[in-house]
């Protein structure tokens, strides 16, 4: 038998980075179990990004800064291709003690030709922040059956990053390489459609964290996934390789909600939570969700394996809206003509979100030739950039997409996108027009925060922020120390803007401590409906 370079399936988990390891006599096969995907990510050097960006998209200092941005890599030796990994990190704002990443575009293409599809794969792993720099690591691949067809890889993703003293949030965003628990994992893999009567399949997965009890908000958030063709325990010297029809990808309504009895994919195989009785349970540190997923030729069905990975952000200011998405199998009619012109690039826009921050997951696609089965060159479906104006509540986002072959560029697009929200809006509409003034300190939002002395401690920087979505005019802002108080005149400002004051400190103050109370609009010349209540907080120096 000749020995074969052969690029399996992309199907487990392992081969969404294709672990490729030598048989005995018949070339290569991936391999399966988690311990070849741990050693590929902790041991195989990382590739050199051939192109990379990241823009900050919005901050609001102290509190929160998000980030939006992308990276690419290839492979073209001769023979056997490689699985791309690539490591980033970001320098992220000193306020900013906690972060992650997610998944929010992808795109693979051939770099000559086009050929067949044996799958592909797109994941962020080994998430970590040291001291005020996030880091991770992008795994992807692109394949036919004999591996050995050059290739290049980019993903696109948003960070986001905050202060916990100012927004109640916690992430899981664990590696599936950190816990021998698998019930713990954040990702399952080697799931494959059987059952099924068509090639649309489903799969139930959760995540389990003590901290999402006491949540009042839990959302998931994408972070990777895999397709390839045939079944995994179908390791063989052939692999499989097809044309493509279709392809699409789900990730569907999450809840704080555990099923008992119920099989869910976790890691490499379906599991039972292990609950205390015979009960469901809900708010008890569980959410789970159903993915969707649809990998297809021309047949009705082929049996294909899919992986995911996911993280979750939960707390009292997180937020979801998600729009419906689904997808059926596409069967072409008989009689079918590629006319028109393909999905070009395209401006979204969102009004009325009821939430201070507002970030765009792309948590579902579908991607689909017209008429047949054909050929891929490239293909992918990514969020280009994207804004949120706070004052208007707007989200606006663009999103780029491509399938092709040598011959045609004819396809048909659909995506969803759900919006993480952070800090609801509560008794206010979300477009009524009103400023609110408040006070404010980038170093957080306890008492020794607002303890921002300069001059040799003479001197007390006071920020007024207007966090309404209106500007403000002209007020007062005083400050009430244990031995008197100085009030200042206070400039307008405009919606969403600040403005820095300095106020002489009394003598004597400290003993040994120096108390103080912060009130913007002192004198009641700013109109705030509802919002006067937030306009005066307590200092404290300590000696």
């Amino acid at each position: 038998m000749k020995t074969k370079q052969v690029f399996l399936r992309l199907s487990l988990f392992t081969s969404l980075v294709v672990m490729i390891v030598p048989l005995a006599s018949c070339g290569f096969c991936v391999s399966s179990g988690p311990e070849p995907f741990c050693k590929f990510m902790n041991e195989t050097p990382p590739h050199e990004l051939t192109s990379s960006d990241t823009q900050l998209v919005f901050e609001e200092p102290g509190t929160i800064a998000v980030y939006h941005g992308f990276g690419c890599a290839k492979s073209d030796k001769s023979g056997r291709e490689d699985a791309l990994k690539v490591e980033q990190s970001l320098d992220l704002p000193a306020y900013a003690g906690n972060a992650t990443v997610f998944l929010n575009g992808w795109r693979v293409q051939y770099l000559s030709k086009d050929h067949h599809v044996g799958g592909f794969s797109t994941f962020i792993e080994d998430i970590g922040l040291e001291r005020n720099r996030l880091k991770w690591r992008a795994v992807g691949a692109l394949g036919d059956e004999g591996f050995d067809d050059g290739y290049s890889w980019c993903y696109n993703f948003t960070v986001v990053a905050w202060n916990p003293s100012n927004l109640n949030l916690t992430v899981d965003h664990e590696s599936p390489c950190s816990s021998a628990d698998i019930t713990q994992a954040n990702s399952f893999f080697a799931a494959n459609n059987y059952g099924t009567s068509t090639a649309l399949s489903s799969y139930a997965s959760f995540l389990q964290n003590p901290a999402f009890a006491s949540s009042k908000g839990v959302a998931v958030l994408p972070r990777g996934f895999a397709f390839g063709w045939g079944d995994k325990e179908d390791c063989n010297d052939d692999g499989e390789d097809h044309h493509l029809l279709q392809v699409g990808y789900n990730l569907d309504h999450s809840e704080a909600f555990i099923e008992n009895g119920k099989s869910y994919w976790k890691w490499g195989q379906k599991v039972t939570p292990p609950l205390p009785s015979d009960a469901s349970r809900t708010n008890a540190g569980y959410v789970s969700w159903e993915t969707f997923a649809i990998f297809k030729d021309d047949s009705r069905r082929r049996t294909y394996t899919f992986g995911e990975t996911v993280s979750a952000i939960a707390g009292n200011d997180v937020g979801v809206i998600q729009s419906p998405f689904s997808f059926l199998p596409w069967q072409p009619p008989s009689l079918c003509s590629e006319t028109g012109t393909p999905p070009q690039s395209q401006e979204f826009v969102v009004e009325g979100v009821p939430f201070e921050f507002a970030i765009p997951m792309l948590t579902g696609w579908e991607l689909g030739y017209l008429c047949t089965d054909r050929h891929v060159a490239e293909a992918g479906v990514w969020i280009d950039e994207w804004s949120y104006d706070k004052a208007a509540r707007t989200l606006r986002y663009r999103l780029s997409s491509a399938l092709r072959n040598k011959d045609s560029d004819m396809y048909y697009r659909r995506h969803k996108v759900t919006i993480l929200g952070l800090r609801p809006l509560t008794g206010v509409l979300p477009l009524e027009k009103r400023p609110d003034l408040v006070p404010f300190s980038p170093l957080g939002s306890t008492a020794d925060k607002f303890c921002r002395i300069e001059q040799g401690g003479q001197m007390l920087r006071v920020t007024v922020k207007n966090q309404g979505n209106d500007n403000a005019g002209p007020s007062k802002t005083t400050v009430t120390f244990i031995n008197g108080s100085v009030t200042l005149d206070t400039p307008a400002i405009p919606a969403g803007g600040s403005t820095e004051l300095l106020f002489r400190i009394p003598p004597n103050c400290f003993g040994p401590d120096c108390s103080f109370r912060i009130t913007v609009d002192s004198g009641n010349q700013v109109n705030e409906p509802n919002n006067e209540g937030n306009n005066s907080i307590a200092g404290t120096c300590i000696g």
